[in-house]
């Protein structure tokens, strides 16, 4: 009999690392294997370089006490510049469609794990919820088709603020995060920009 999988969404944020954390962890997900997915997203935002050395980073670390299979994809809307576009697929859509086609390609994936958090709940209000139901609705959508019962989504840290996320995770996983949403770039490594909602956010966190 197969294992059954929990795919984790992962960026090398501090909410899908926290979602990480827990799954490699935590008692409660012990039965099952793991495969964990990264998205290139290139956009105007220009972070896929800077998400991508966190995301190696953190799988370095955690790949010494623990097994796991690592798959990427990627998903590119910087030709979207010549449409003068004031908008860009978000990143929770983007997941939803890939995780669909991981689901429907893995029928032994069960769970599909995303980085919400108590944090998002309680600030994003209506908005927030409306995104994330239309997310849902694209997995759901997509694997309309299949013969299967689609995976479930679970939110492994959705009782934890960004704040609680930042302080269980180990110093060194904490301190290779990704978070700004438009990275400066010098001499082939990135840095925050401070300005962004993200930025502005961590910046609450006393240690960062």
């Amino acid at each position: 009999m197969t294992e059954p999988k929990i795919l984790c969404m992962f960026s090398g944020g501090v909410d899908s690392t926290g979602v990480l954390h827990e799954l490699l962890t935590s008692e409660k997900y012990k039965s099952y294997s793991l495969i964990i997915h990264h998205i290139h997203i290139w956009n105007r935002e220009n972070r896929a370089m800077a998400e991508l050395s966190a995301v190696k980073s953190i799988l370095n670390y955690y790949k010494k006490e623990a097994t796991f299979v690592f798959s990427q994809s990627t998903f590119d809307t910087r030709g979207f510049a010549v449409l003068k576009s004031n908008r860009f697929p978000m990143d929770m859509d983007v997941c939803a469609f890939t995780a669909s086609q991981i689901c429907a390609a893995r029928p032994d994936v069960k769970y599909v794990a995303m980085g919400r958090t108590k944090t998002d709940v309680q600030s994003g209000g209506e908005n927030f919820q409306k995104r994330m139901q239309r997310a849902q609705a694209i997995y759901k959508a997509s694997l309309s088709l299949e013969q299967q019962k689609p995976a479930e989504y679970i939110f492994p840290v959705v009782d934890y603020t960004k704040k609680e996320i930042w302080d269980f995770l180990p110093t060194e996983v904490r301190n290779a995060t990704w978070w700004c949403r438009r990275p400066i770039y010098e001499e082939n490594s990135a840095k925050p920009c401070g300005k962004c909602i993200t930025c502005k956010e961590m910046k609450t966190f006393e240690d960062v």
